[in-house]
């Protein structure tokens, strides 16, 4: 069985780093959605509620003294707290280390995974963090080895830390083994439980994490089966969708994007099929659920759709092709990153789940 990099970096982003500009943001209705202009990519984003979490990059700071940040972004009083410290400062250092390439929130709980990598090394570490008392601490780390071992190279040998996902209390993870030819070994699901780590579920099929809804986590295995797991660690359904790309995972909807541009909705108790939708664009990307309503973009455009009626609408649109995309309680967030001309700036970008719901009702 082989895991290539492309399932690890599900959730992660090929650019960040960055520097506020004054925005509006805190000083608007709930009603209103909220823009920030930003002066170098957004990296990674997630969401939980009013909470933004996003990563910036050093790599493309047009400041030589620039540094990495994983900053919290409170949509509701507008207020921005960094999280992040001393190494995740320095991450974006090595020559060919990812920096960092996932980012989960549940709460007032942040993590988020960093990649360091020469040519016979590549390393990742886990962090974790309180926004309301902001500390960066390690978890663990995993070191694998090989000739060109840089990066995500699939070959390397050793442990790999991926699948960060969190929503509500929880934030859960994966850690697994590969040999020198890229398959895994062993592998396991954990929960974060302060600065420790604890066993869900183990096993290589329990590989890899892409969605977390009310204590359960959806799986997107190697062989294209979708599981859902408990807290406990029970499979609570399972079911195989053709050609999945991506999962999403909310309340009864366990939704999968298909290579074909279609949704499949099945119900996360019962794994029964309940509607195949197809969506407007090409290349959906960045699919995400909250309650009857999936997300998604198309090129620009951020868009939503009702899973009971199928009715899709666009959201939003920004200049540049939307890189991230995240639902939450509260609403949706989004960001684009500037190229050509506008190469090291971006724009982030929140709309109330109202408005949201009113768009597709």
């Amino acid at each position: 069985m082989r895991l290539g990099r492309a399932l690890l970096l599900l959730a992660a982003g090929l650019l960040s780093g960055l520097a506020l500009v004054a925005s509006a943001a805190g000083t608007t209705s709930k009603q209103d959605s909220k823009v920030r202009h930003l002066q170098q990519p957004v990296g990674a984003l997630a969401v939980d509620g009013d909470r933004v979490a996003y990563d910036l990059d050093a790599r493309y700071a047009k400041n030589a003294n620039a540094r990495n940040k994983v900053l919290v972004w409170n949509v509701r009083t507008g207020k921005t707290v960094k999280v992040s410290g001393r190494k995740t400062a320095v991450g974006d250092g090595t020559s060919t280390g990812s920096g960092v390439y996932q980012l989960a929130i549940a709460g007032k709980h942040v993590a988020w995974l960093l990649n360091e990598g020469g040519n016979l090394e590549s390393q990742d570490y886990l962090f974790t963090s309180s926004v309301a008392s902001p500390k960066e601490r390690q978890v663990t780390s995993a070191l694998r080895t090989g000739d060109n071992c840089g990066g995500g190279a699939s070959h390397c040998a050793g442990p790999w830390l991926g699948g960060l996902v969190g929503s509500g209390s929880v934030i859960a993870l994966n850690r697994w083994t590969t040999d020198s030819q890229g398959g895994v070994t062993s592998g396991g699901l954990y929960a974060l439980d302060g600065t420790t780590l604890k066993s869900i579920a183990s096993g290589a099929n329990t590989v890899l994490a892409v969605s977390s809804a009310g204590g359960r986590e959806a799986v997107l295995r190697s062989d294209g089966s979708v599981a859902v797991y408990s807290s406990s660690g029970s499979v609570q359904v399972t079911v195989s969708p053709p050609s999945p790309r991506a999962v999403a995972l909310s309340g009864k909807n366990l939704v999968v994007l298909s290579k074909s541009r279609k949704l499949e909705v099945y119900h996360a108790h019962t794994g029964a099929l309940q509607s195949t939708l197809s969506l407007t664009g090409r290349g959906p990307q960045n699919l995400d659920v909250q309650g009857s309503i999936a997300t998604y973009t198309s090129g620009s455009s951020v868009r939503a759709i009702n899973l009971a009626t199928g009715k899709d609408s666009e959201l939003g649109k920004l200049d540049n092709r939307i890189a991230f995309a995240r639902i939450s309680s509260a609403g949706l967030a989004y960001a684009a990153n500037g190229v050509r001309a506008q190469f090291g700036t971006s724009t982030l970008a929140f709309i109330p789940l109202a408005r949201v719901k009113a768009a597709v009702g």
